[in-house]
């Protein structure tokens, strides 16, 4: 069996997952070949079988009016570049590891009518609510029906909510699958200095590390702040798109007398210095807004420095593999008071170190990718493709 990954962004949640399972994939002795498909300024160092096929997702632009005909331009041009290179493809399993959900109309019917009878197609639903997604629910509803509707699988992360989109192929095997754990090198320690200073050692280091998005909800996290006086927030990572007004939350932490408090470090951060976030923090807040309905990358990221992580009571599978496995606390309501006291309970618990384990070894590549490959095989023989 073929297996090709798609991904067309370089950096993020989404590529350091579609690294794991490619390497995951090769060791699989059943496995004809396995190749990960990547855009052109990806960095996929030491690993054989990668090919740069896609546009760069991190054009040289400073202007956001740029930044968005640009965003417009992949999302068109990466669908075709695919397709070109999948109707030369002998059969193979292809694995959308990221989608275009916004062109999704204009791809999927060459797909359908080209493709379909050669290759198997399946689908990683990271984020498996999608109604959010620009430019309405309208639009949404129709490219996600159109996406789904060539798909022989559909694999979710704990979590699949009850969407149209999701019914209306009933040949689409819909499998659960564990995130996976992502490995994480020896933390910087010019990056853990730095974190060091800015801290007193009187106070405890809370962080939302990775993409600024607002579904990590910083405003509430801040407003928590003043409840908790002796700790510091840390807020790491780059802007996930040109729609997040950072300058906002630090005129609130301003007005709530906390910026004293909030450490900002606003870059993209390395592997390095991310393991660096998680050794110099006491608590990681994954603290999401309702909307946020995906497993969390960072989430996988904190538990194998064994952080206690503080996260909301939603509909995704973060807060029940935390109280399963007793890897950190529940914040029951939306309000500063109720994740302050979530954050003293995690700063004040001892994490059990057979739930950490236990957790791992439930959250390994092996196990995602072996659950994976044997739905996916069973899959392709069905289709006889």
């Amino acid at each position: 069996m073929r297996i090709i990954i798609y991904n067309s962004s370089s950096f993020g949640g989404c590529f350091d997952y579609g690294r794991e399972i490619f390497k995951a994939f090769q060791k699989k002795d059943a496995l004809h070949s396995c190749e990960w498909w990547i855009p052109e300024n990806a960095s996929a160092e030491g690993l054989s079988g990668v090919r740069k096929l896609f546009v760069s997702d991190r054009p040289d632009f400073r202007s956001k009016i740029l930044k968005q005909i640009h965003f417009l331009y992949r999302t068109l041009m990466n669908p075709l570049l695919l397709y070109m290179r999948l109707a030369a493809a002998p059969n193979s399993v292809v694995i959308f590891n990221d989608f275009e959900q916004l062109s999704a109309p204009l791809w999927v019917p060459l797909f359908r009518k080209f493709l379909i009878r050669r290759h198997v197609f399946s689908v990683i639903l990271h984020d498996p609510d999608r109604d959010a997604y620009p430019p309405s629910l309208a639009w949404t509803r129709f490219s996600m029906k159109q996406m789904m509707g060539i798909m022989d699988v559909a694999f979710f992360h704990g979590y699949l909510p009850e969407k149209s989109y999701y019914k209306q192929n009933n040949q689409c095997h819909f499998i659960d699958i564990p995130h996976g754990i992502f490995p994480m090198p020896d933390p910087d320690p010019a990056f853990l200095e730095i974190l060091r200073k800015r801290v007193p050692e009187s106070q405890k280091l809370l962080a939302i590390p990775g993409n600024i998005r607002e579904e990590k909800n910083y405003q509430l996290a801040i407003e928590a702040l003043q409840h908790l006086p002796d700790c510091h927030l840390l807020v790491a990572g780059s802007a996930s798109n040109a729609r997040v007004n950072i300058d906002a939350y630090k005129q609130q932490a301003e007005k709530s007398g906390v910026s004293n408090r909030l450490v900002w470090i606003e870059k993209y951060l390395s592997p390095e210095e991310l393991a660096a976030v998680m050794k110099g923090s006491d608590v990681i807040l994954l603290n999401y807004s309702d909307s946020f309905t995906s497993q969390s990358g960072i989430f996988n990221v904190a538990v194998p420095f064994r952080k206690p992580v503080v996260v909301s009571k939603g509909k995704s599978s973060l807060s029940k593999m935390v109280q399963a496995f007793g890897i950190g606390t529940v914040s029951e309501c939306q309000d500063a008071e109720g994740l302050a006291k979530a954050i003293r309970t995690a700063l004040s618990a001892k994490a059990n170190p057979w739930h950490w384990d236990e957790y791992l070894s439930y959250a390994s590549w092996e196990h995602n990718t072996s659950l994976a490959f044997s739905n996916l095989y069973l899959a392709k023989a069905a289709s006889g493709r």
